[in-house]
């Protein structure tokens, strides 16, 4: 099985898994992600240069929303099971539907809206979603803590919103995880992630490697509290 047919297996299955696509919900084969798969060579690699201009001139964008979710360990990663609202030219491998790890390099806004309640025994206390950022030969996964939401303590349904503009390079990642003092159990009625680049930043352009990538994403599974 060669590179291209394996990735292609690879990004199907998680398709199936997550119950969302892998690329772009109205793709076909003129679209950049499908573009991709024939850049990426027999050994599973792309080289820097060709990542950058492959990204240069196309937007790309990520809104995720998940309804209903209930965290209970202290430090726990946000899967979002339920609605893809857009993914835009995405790439293969950049989206697991708890981690984004882009290919393209750039300036890229982040934002996280959320809204809890206290039923069934969750807490009415202060709730708190991280956003971390892992860079490559940066700090131990999740990485740096970027931004934080707060619902503020005392309110049996509240909200929390948080704002970021971070760069990124290809293979670098972001995603979110919940707490709450004492570890209380956590109820969101609603969460959501949008992403979209700002800017292209080619010299944050790095080779793309297909085991390297596959080996950083099990990596960052293995995280506590980070598989669902």
């Amino acid at each position: 099985m060669n590179a291209y047919v394996g990735l292609t297996l690879s990004l199907l299955i998680t398709a199936l898994m997550t119950g969302q696509p892998a690329w772009a919900q109205d793709g076909t084969e003129e679209e950049p992600d499908f573009v991709f798969f024939s850049l990426i060579d027999d050994n599973g690699q792309v080289a820097a240069d060709v990542v950058a201009e492959h990204c240069a001139d196309s937007p790309r964008a990520l809104s995720v929303e998940t309804k209903n979710i209930v965290h209970t360990t202290p430090h726990q990663r946000v899967w979002f099971s339920g609605r893809q609202i857009t993914n835009v030219n995405a790439n293969p491998g950049e989206w697991n539907g708890a981690l984004y790890k882009p290919l393209c390099p750039g300036l890229y806004s982040f934002n996280v809206d959320y809204m809890t309640n206290a039923e069934d025994g969750a807490t009415d206390g202060e709730v708190v979603v991280h956003l971390h950022t892992w860079h490559r030969g940066g700090r131990d996964r999740p990485g740096e803590l970027t931004a934080l939401a707060v619902k503020a303590p005392g309110q049996d349904r509240g909200v929390g919103h948080a704002s970021v503009i971070v760069e990124m390079a290809t293979g670098d990642e972001f995603s979110l995880f919940t707490l709450s003092p004492g570890a209380e159990k956590r109820r969101f009625e609603r969460l959501q992630l949008t992403a979209y680049r700002v800017d292209h930043i080619p010299k944050l352009a790095r080779a793309f490697d297909r085991k390297v990538w596959d080996q950083e994403r099990a990596d960052s599974d293995a995280v506590p509290g980070a598989m669902p």
